[in-house]
């Protein structure tokens, strides 16, 4: 009968990630990293074109090209090597990703069958099926399937070196996988120095509840210390706080780890778990200082920040394998199992992630950034604008996804400007000096601002399956806008 259920449970999720693939919008960053890949396809150089993702200006965007320096390079080299091997389009994208979730679920049970059995490989790949942020990831193209993946060779190369008793050449495994995690993060290649000494010193340690909290925050800290921001401010003990939380219902709850396992630990399951420990509270620290950090660029409040990046504690899914290995290596462990005294607390849960993705699949759907960029694609010309109205804390992300459902093969040569409602584009207009090619107008779900009667409104393929607060305007003025 268990057996059954964890098939049936695997079954549903493979499921949940082939329905995300095609009914959930890629995700901003996404079209990011591919407005970087399209253009260096196009001229030998990767730069982001219509402006930083950051501009200094809280109200617009400075249209300018911003490079990608390489920061990201095994990331973008994969998806380069896809765009060149099909094409540059939402709906190959959406194909990669579902290729990134399937193989990140069959890499997790080889590796769990070729470590311990079928039965547990079956487990656990149910469980990271149903997992929501895998999920999300495989549906928006984001990178927690590619990363579990590395993570998953990681852990499985340190349990074959730590059988070897002499030095193995396995562990050469789990730096290329760092070295590639950290490119896939924009991060120096160097942190992996300070990142193996952390974890060769947390094999070495018993880390309590304490001891996590110090090093979270100490992590927060020389975070925001790095982004500039200033240690006193007064948001940093409720991000880490609300980090924590995070950590709870991502972690505990999400991953199942709620559920005891009394089994002995052994010397193998003591270094996976010390480790992930380790990581654990390294990641609490990071996902503070990022909604810290994001407050303090966005000028917002913080729990408006904590709302709007609800889903930044999605990073702690690299820890599904490291947690559940590190329990599965105990002597005689049972492992996941709805047999043992806590069945309930595991059907429940397991209920509870199968409801949240239902609901996350069943409002879900192609955003009207993306509509607006596709009908621009086929209507705006080389020598036409796109002004872009949006009070969003990611208006310029919104932005770039409206260019890559544009003018994917990054050829064009309209430029895309971003105002926020309050900037007085109204008067920019007018005025016809920065602003004076441009020949559309898209305003944002949210606003309704006072638009001339020049301006008329535009219906776009896809505006009845969206908010109808989208609106589309193309300049219908007599003569030239700025003659």
């Amino acid at each position: 009968m268990e057996k059954k259920f964890w098939r049936a449970l695997l079954l549903i999720g493979i499921a949940m990630h082939i329905l995300a693939a095609f009914l959930m919008p890629l995700g901003l960053d996404a079209h990011v990293h591919a407005s970087y890949v399209s253009d260096g396809m196009d001229d030998g150089e990767a730069h982001l074109e219509w402006g930083e993702l950051r501009p200094d200006s809280p109200e617009s965007s400075t249209p300018k090209e911003v490079p990608a320096d390489d920061k990201w390079f095994a990331w973008h080299l994969i998806i380069e090597i896809w765009f060149t091997v099909f094409s540059a389009s939402v709906v190959s994208l959406h194909i990669l990703s579902l290729i990134g979730g399937l193989g990140c679920l069959a890499t997790i049970f080889l590796v769990t069958r070729n470590l311990f059995d079928s039965e547990q490989a079956l487990r656990l790949t149910a469980l990271a099926s149903i997992y929501p942020p895998l999920i999300r990831a495989t549906g928006r193209f984001y990178q927690e399937g590619i990363i579990l993946i590395l993570i998953t060779l990681a852990v499985y190369s340190i349990i074959r070196a730590a059988r070897d008793s002499k030095f193995s050449y396995w562990w050469a495994i789990p730096v290329l996988c760092g070295v590639l995690i950290l490119s896939f993060k924009g991060m120096p290649l160097w942190y992996i120095l300070p990142a193996i000494a952390v974890l060769l010193v947390s094999s070495r340690i018993e880390m309590n509840q304490i001891h996590i909290a110090f090093i979270a925050l100490l992590v927060q800290l020389v975070i925001l210390y790095r982004n500039e921001v200033s240690l006193s401010n007064s948001d940093i003990v409720p991000a880490l706080l609300s980090s924590f939380i995070g950590y709870f219902l991502f972690v505990i709850c999400g991953m199942l780890i709620i559920s005891k396992d009394e089994s002995p630990s052994n010397f193998e399951s003591d270094l996976l778990f010390r480790g992930s420990k380790m990581v654990a509270a390294c990641l609490i620290g990071w996902v503070a200082a990022l909604w810290v950090t994001e407050a303090v660029a966005l000028e917002k409040g913080f729990f408006d920040i904590v709302y709007s990046f609800r889903n930044n504690p999605r990073y702690f899914s690299l820890l599904l394998i490291p947690l559940w290995f590190s329990r599965l290596l105990k002597t005689d462990s049972v492992g996941l199992s709805t047999n043992n005294g806590e069945n309930k607390i595991v059907v429940g849960l397991v209920s509870a992630l199968l409801v949240i993705n239902i609901l996350v699949l069943s409002t879900t759907g192609t955003t009207g950034s993306e509509y607006v960029g596709s009908h621009l694609g086929d209507e705006i010309t080389d020598d036409e604008d796109l002004l872009f109205v949006s009070d969003s804390s990611l208006a310029m992300h919104r932005l770039y996804s409206i260019k890559f459902s544009m003018d994917p093969d990054s050829d064009g040569e309209s430029i895309g400007h971003w105002r926020s409602n309050d900037s007085g584009w109204q008067v920019e207009l007018l005025e016809c000096n920065k602003l004076t090619k441009v020949t559309w107008i898209f305003v944002f779900h949210d606003l309704t601002p006072s638009i001339s009667s020049e301006w008329e409104e535009v219906d776009f393929e896809g505006s009845d399956k969206v908010s109808q607060g989208y609106q589309l305007y193309k300049w219908g003025g007599e003569g030239e806008r700025c003659a």
